[in-house]
């Protein structure tokens, strides 16, 4: 006992000396130590320095410190060391993942010109980021565990802070810039509601419908294919890239015309061409129509028209209603894609097209990749007389494909649709 008391005096003897010399050196400390040691309680002080100068007073006076002073000075300490961190970190990019409104997850990244070494962070503390180093792991863990509440999909915003960036030398930049595109790749393939996010092409009837900022459309194959509508005004709609940091280079800038037509490809499945030179699509089980060629004369079939549109419209040549009517309702008279066989002997191509009213069979030849007019195909009952050299391919290729397909597959190949 006596020897705790000798050394308690010691620790005051200690810091009333050291207080004594801080009183000269640090004018705040002796501005605190007259107004702000009694007036403000200790555990509303969020102030590193006041706080060691609350130590040190209580040192001095008592020889010891309550546990609760230990605490928050440890996490000041923790706090302050974090912020020291984020001051020698270059903030990269912020990438986010949402359901609708509500944001599941902002992913930072940084670098540290010091380390030369690159940094995640997924959580703050006083608005301040916690970072920790890189790891694909890391990220593959938080983002795996992003699951919508109301919906089945999710989907990624960005955005790469260019002025930040552009200080750095020229390789470092390049390399952080491949960073940035390589993660947002990432993050999109470790989630599968990410890639369910992806929005279904429709075809555009009449006015072009307004595009949604957020959800991104696919018009070519592949990750590179993946672009959000930036703006959509009256003559032009510009398409910035999904998974990569958006530039001149690649954005991509269409007329309302051709984005149009962009739509059309993209969302209705070409069918089949009539004889009266009208070209049949479908989207959903419903029928499209449009004019395969200038002669067929109708303003109302320029773009993709639904069908029942077509048939209430005004403006549609009654003689040409009466021929979708007839030949396309009634008696179902068009031919759709069946199959393709490829001529061993020739570059040639053997076509196979199914008539959708009777189920028959026809064919026709396609020379040097020039597609056949309609009017070329004939019943297959006739390709054995007519070019025995290409019969034998034709039997290898459908025993082989009956072969190898299960009961039923074969009726798949063709699209079925109900009229």
């Amino acid at each position: 006992m006596k020897m705790y008391l000798t050394i308690r005096s010691s620790i005051k003897l200690f810091h009333r000396v050291k207080n004594l010399v801080s009183q000269f050196l640090d004018p705040d400390f002796n501005t605190f130590k007259d107004f702000g040691f009694k007036a403000v309680p200790t555990d509303q002080l969020n102030d590193l320095r006041k706080l060691r100068y609350v130590r040190d007073l209580k040192l001095a006076e008592s020889g010891f410190v309550n546990t609760a002073l230990k605490e928050q000075l440890a996490l000041l300490k923790s706090r302050d060391r974090l912020f020291q961190k984020d001051r020698n970190i270059v903030p990269v990019g912020r990438i986010s993942v949402h359901e609708n409104e509500n944001k599941l997850m902002t992913l930072l990244l940084g670098f540290n010109r010091v380390e030369n070494r690159t940094y995640m962070s997924y959580t703050h503390v006083n608005n301040c980021p916690v970072w920790h180093n890189y790891a694909i792991p890391l990220l593959k863990e938080k983002v795996q565990h992003l699951y919508p509440s109301r919906s089945d999909h999710l989907f990624i915003k960005h955005r790469y802070f260019q002025r930040d960036v552009d200080h750095l030398d020229i390789q470092t930049k390049n390399r952080l810039l491949h960073l940035f595109n390589d993660t947002l790749r990432n993050i999109y393939s470790y989630n599968r509601h990410l890639q369910n996010g992806i929005r279904p092409m429709v075809p555009p009837v009449g006015k072009l419908p307004k595009l949604s900022k957020t959800s991104p459309i696919q018009i070519e194959q592949g990750l590179e294919g993946l672009f959000v509508p930036a703006t959509q005004g009256k003559n032009v709609v510009t398409l910035v890239p999904y998974l990569k940091v958006a530039n001149e280079k690649n954005r991509r800038y269409l007329s309302v015309r051709e984005f149009r037509s962009l739509l059309e490809r993209k969302s209705i499945t070409h069918l089949a061409e009539t004889k009266y030179g009208v070209s049949l699509g479908i989207h959903g089980n419903r029928l499209y129509l449009k004019a395969a060629n200038s002669a067929v004369g109708s303003d109302a079939l320029k773009e993709w028209t639904l069908l029942d549109e077509f048939l209430e419209s005004k403006n549609a040549p009654k003689r040409l209603k009466y021929e979708v009517v007839k030949n396309l309702i009634e008696k179902k008279d068009f031919l759709i894609h069946l199959d393709e066989i490829p001529l061993r002997q020739t570059n040639d191509t053997l076509l196979l097209k199914e008539h959708y009213g009777s189920g028959k069979t026809f064919f026709a030849l396609s020379k040097n990749d020039k597609k056949p007019e309609l009017k070329e195909y004939r019943p297959i009952a006739g390709l054995k007389n007519r070019y025995p050299e290409y019969y034998h391919s034709y039997r290898e290729y459908m025993n082989r494909t009956d072969s190898l397909e299960p009961s039923g597959a074969k009726e798949k190949r063709g699209i079925k649709i109900s009229i």
